[in-house]
């Protein structure tokens, strides 16, 4: 911001007690101060305090402890929405014209700083690695054996003895492992002409987070216009997320937001289980967590409709691999960006070396039941229970996401973007009603909520504040 307003600057600390003043101040309901939205907005809130410990090398251990905890009652709360029935509707303290004031403003901001900070370095490194692959894909014949050059399990060109760690947000599938700073700036600094090519994919990577931030803020008010049929409660959602200090913290984190952005439009499209399945692909192929989700679709849909959902993420699945074959000079080459490409430390239990986070201190045997129990709450969820409609859907997907947080081998507890959307649509949504559960008493509801949905699809619900 200071690139733009000389001599004006926010830290961290001022902008997590500015925007936590001003959320209270318009999404608090202060006439009734014991109630469900009440405690969703403290919990919402209380995600970025832990979140800048951790980033502060004094508090880092008090960090972890709080992310934890409070990860730990965020599932627990998302476990239980199912039961709470009760849900009534969450007025902002503003007009709808005033919040829609507030939403552009924080979005203009939000996109300052997104174009005036320095992108991250796991951020830039991702589209470096994306241009290293087409490069040495495209490369001529394989090079004979005895020639080749030491590639390491990251995939990338190894210059030296020194060993690279995988980042916080590394890939399993289409992102690479993230580079450590170090990397980084030894990158930039090799002559004039990589600093124009840093500076290139510097901007590819910040617009590629713009892009990503604001498909999650078009999500969210397209979800509360189309699926709770309430265009202030879309546009109360989208302000919320801007304002959010976790959001700012990390905008331009790349491998956080674009996972969640993909599964928000999944959502959207829930009733088109082909392109529900497209998008879950795409989130697939930007981070393996999502793969967890895909149970929990699959029951949503039923086993005929899941057919066609499973058909668009192997459409995509398979567009990867054939782009992959198509840019790949020989059989060497195409096995090295489709095998070797994957990290396997991703999911080591011993995580990466050189890396920080809460498991860091503890054997890592420890973290094994922790595992048990996540597989088991995923078959657990699946199956229980085995007809599920939209609430649910919402609930139980941001619960697998939260829980991920537990076992995630690279500083899990850190990745608060990959489901704060996905709380923040539970914390704001009506009760979604299938038709045959209106009573017969409330005709007006009752036609007033299925004019404009198909009646093909039996999982669309109704929205219905109670």
């Amino acid at each position: 911001m200071d690139a733009i307003l000389s001599g004006y600057y926010v830290s961290h600390t001022a902008w997590l007690y500015l925007s936590a003043m001003l959320i209270i101040a318009v999404f608090y309901r202060f006439r009734r101060l014991w109630s469900l939205r009440n405690f969703d907005i403290l919990l919402l809130l209380s995600l970025s305090p832990g979140l800048l410990m951790v980033r502060d090398e004094s508090s880092y251990a008090i960090g972890n402890a709080w992310l934890f905890v409070v990860t730990a009652l965020c599932l627990v709360r998302l476990l239980l929405d199912r039961h709470l029935t009760k849900r009534s509707r969450l007025e902002p303290n503003l007009s709808t014209p005033g919040i829609t004031f507030l939403g552009i403003c924080a979005l203009a901001f939000l996109m300052t700083e997104a174009i005036t900070r320095p992108a991250p370095p796991g951020s830039v490194t991702t589209v470096l690695h994306g241009e290293r692959i087409l490069n040495a894909a495209t490369q001529q014949g394989a090079r004979e054996s005895t020639e080749r050059i030491p590639i390491d399990r990251t995939g990338d060109v190894n210059p030296s003895s020194e060993e690279v760690t995988a980042g916080p947000t590394a890939s399993l599938l289409a992102m690479p492992a993230v580079a450590t700073s170090r990397q980084f700036l030894a990158d930039r600094g090799r002559g004039s002409s990589n600093l124009h090519f840093g500076i290139v994919e510097e901007t590819a990577a910040r617009i590629v987070a713009i892009l990503a931030h604001l498909a999650i803020v078009f999500g969210l008010f397209w979800i509360g216009r189309s699926h709770f049929k309430d265009r202030t409660q879309g546009l109360a959602m989208a302000t919320l997320y801007l304002l959010i200090p976790c959001t700012s913290f990390v905008v331009g984190e790349v491998n956080q937001v674009l996972p969640c952005a993909f599964i928000l439009w999944a959502l959207i499209c829930y009733n088109r289980p082909l392109t529900a399945g497209v998008l879950m692909g795409f989130a697939c192929g930007s981070m393996f967590f999502p793969v967890f989700l895909l149970p929990i679709w699959a029951s949503f849909f039923g086993w005929r409709r899941s057919i066609r959902f499973f058909l668009g993420v192997a459409i995509v699945a398979a567009v990867l691999v054939g782009t992959v074959a198509l840019i790949s000079a020989d059989a060497y080459a195409f096995t090295q960006q489709t095998i070797n490409r994957i990290d396997f430390r991703v999911l080591s239990f011993d995580g990466a070396p050189n890396e920080r986070g809460f498991w860091n201190s503890l054997h890592p045997a420890y973290r094994i039941p922790v595992m048990v129990a996540f597989l088991i709450l995923v078959i657990t969820l699946t199956a229980w229970p085995w007809k599920k409609n939209l609430e649910v859907l919402l609930s139980y997907s941001a619960a697998i996401i939260v829980a991920t947080q537990f076992w995630y081998p690279q500083l899990g507890g850190v990745y608060l973007l990959w489901y704060l959307p996905l709380m923040i649509l539970v914390a704001f949504r009506p009760r979604l009603l299938a038709e045959k559960d209106f009573p017969q008493s409330q005709p007006s509801i009752r036609s007033n909520a299925f004019a404009n949905q198909p009646r093909s699809a039996s999982s669309i619900s109704a929205p219905l504040y109670r």
